[in-house]
């Protein structure tokens, strides 16, 4: 019997009796219920139709992040995301991204699948440097990915980071320098094609709208963002 990723409880595969008679193949799971049932999933949440944050009682829509976007003469930009930062996502990529319990990507990895297999557009991961690779020991973008075929449109100009991006405020963020460039064998891969750009979490949306320009500049049809939390 396998043990929760996340907690190391046993995991108990039950299967529906609908299931069953169905004969519907055997969904594998990674964590338990009670892990599972700590994560925010956004699809049953009012979000921001740009951005897919969680959306407040007093919050506009778009909200404010993105109303200042379009304010500054951004590009119209449109992210969705799967769970909301909360608490437990915020361990989560603690323990997977930062401290690179490589095991942590098969926690959402059969979900992305699923909800990239909707998708017609060519998926294109924000990548990571070298540096970061060397540090972590993985790619944490790349790892959500491992199920999905996907394109290795863009890399990283700089490989030292004098402070790395979670440990940003927002205004320096906002102030960042373009931070990736096109691998030229892959750039006509993308022209008048529909660009779908995966990322772990939407922050501040800076890192993402670089990465969008420039695939946009590279003459996609369009381009719009799909990350596992905002």
């Amino acid at each position: 019997m396998k043990a929760c990723l996340l907690c190391g409880s046993r995991l108990r595969q039950e299967i529906p009796l609908a299931d069953l008679i169905r004969l519907t193949p055997l969904q594998k799971r990674a964590i338990c219920e009670a892990c599972s049932a700590t994560f925010s999933a956004l699809n049953l949440l009012p979000t921001c139709s740009s951005c897919g944050r969680r959306r407040t009682n007093d919050m506009s829509d778009p909200c404010y992040d993105c109303l200042r976007w379009e304010k500054d003469g951004q590009f119209k930009f449109i992210n969705s995301a799967m769970y909301e930062y909360n608490p437990a996502m915020k361990d989560y990529m603690k323990r997977y991204k930062f401290a690179g319990d490589y095991r942590l990507r098969k926690v959402f990895s059969d979900q992305i699948h699923e909800q990239l297999k909707k998708q017609s557009a060519i998926i294109v991961p924000i990548p990571v440097g070298k540096d970061t690779v060397a540090t972590r020991g993985c790619n944490q973008v790349t790892g959500l990915l491992e199920n999905a075929r996907y394109l290795n449109l863009l890399s990283v100009r700089f490989d030292k980071k004098a402070i790395r991006q979670s440990a940003k405020n927002r205004q320096s963020r906002l102030l960042l320098d373009q931070p990736f460039e096109m691998i030229e064998s892959q750039k006509n891969q993308v022209k008048n094609r529909a660009v779908l750009l995966v990322d772990d979490v939407y922050t501040t949306g800076t890192t993402i709208r670089h990465a969008a320009a420039l695939i946009q500049q590279a003459g996609a049809a369009s381009v719009k963002g799909f990350t596992l939390a905002r």
